[in-house]
């Protein structure tokens, strides 16, 4: 796959990891770093963070398709 065809997925896939309006919120996933032991992979890993657009708490785990839920309001982070 190249660049171009990854970056479109992703808008398929509407995912909270790849949208501008999400502002990842670090500390709280940290705070379940208890529950990931290093030699578990991350591919399962729930993340968290704030949707600017709808002004409330997200979760989400990376190359997931979230179309469902942000249909409506996802927008590519390298999208102008």
């Amino acid at each position: 796959m190249n660049k171009e065809s990854v970056i479109e997925l992703q808008r398929i896939d509407c995912n909270c990891n790849d949208c501008a309006f999400m502002v990842r919120d670090l500390e709280k996933m940290r705070s379940f770093d208890h529950l990931y032991p290093k030699d578990r992979g991350k591919r399962c890993r729930i993340n968290y963070g704030q949707c600017t657009k709808k002004a409330e708490p997200v979760s989400f785990i990376p190359n997931h398709n979230m179309t469902v839920e942000n249909r409506d309001c996802f927008k590519h982070r390298r999208d102008k």
